[in-house]
């Protein structure tokens, strides 16, 4: 990648071409059910959502009384996360911060870090960083919950090409594997009313090992593996990678 060429994950185009849909936001209360089963979350509980995109999360936690922080680098997304909660007469606090920088020594009990949000840094270091800035986040017995599609997953489902259709439109994906099985790229066209956009993102991919050796050498000693936010085992069966990590 050219030193000056704007990261993917930079770009607030992308993300605004890459909308939550509707479903998305209504599985939310689900998902934070859950969750709740999962980690047995306490009301007195502090949360940070790590990478919190439009809120989806952060809404539905405020909503059942937790103290909430949202963080997220997308300008785009966490003004239409405000403004819900603005509408809703919530007190979440948003933060504009690269999660690469993002600390808040013990601040937190629980760290959320949902729908593959971790691992866009090429230097695996920054990625390690983001996993460090997490550890030295949560108090003492705090865990780390991190949901992504793992490397086992990608291998079982694995399509070189696909496309969906939206209200307005197509989007066609063309995707190829390198570094080992560890990095997927993913050339993205959409095409609406507007025109064609084109996007190329990149990222790494990992398996649950992988994720469970990081997380140990950051300090992480309890580490829990699931193949589902219904506490499935992570076999061939799972649909996500969830990992909790207790502090």
């Amino acid at each position: 990648m050219d030193s000056e060429e704007e990261p993917w994950f930079e770009d607030e185009e992308f993300w605004k071409d890459s909308p939550f849909n509707i479903d998305q936001m209504e599985r939310a209360p689900k998902e934070i059910d859950k969750i709740e089963s999962l980690v047995d979350l306490d009301l007195d509980m502090k949360i940070l959502d790590l990478c919190c995109g439009v809120g989806r999360h952060s809404i539905e936690l405020a909503k059942r009384g937790y103290d909430v922080t949202g963080v997220d680098l997308t300008e785009h997304y966490l003004e239409k996360g405000k403004k819900k909660a603005e509408e809703t007469e919530l007190d979440i606090e948003f933060v504009k911060e690269d999660m690469r920088e993002f600390k808040r020594q013990e601040g937190f009990d629980v760290v959320l870090n949902l729908f593959t949000s971790f691992g866009f840094f090429e230097d695996e270091d920054e990625n390690m960083r983001v996993l460090e800035n997490v550890y030295d986040s949560l108090r003492p017995n705090g865990k780390f919950i991190l949901d992504v599609m793992g490397k086992e997953i990608l291998a079982r489902i694995y399509e070189e090409k696909d496309w969906s259709k939206a209200d307005d439109g197509f989007t066609l994906e063309k995707r190829s594997v390198d570094k080992d099985w560890s990095w997927m790229e993913t050339r993205r066209i959409i095409i609406d009313e507007q025109g064609k956009k084109e996007y190329n993102v990149s990222h790494w991919i990992y398996s649950a090992k992988e994720l469970k050796d990081m997380l140990k050498q950051v300090g992480f000693t309890s580490i829990d593996v699931y193949g589902n936010f219904e506490g499935d085992p992570y076999d061939e069966g799972a649909e996500r990678l969830i990992v909790i990590a207790e502090k």
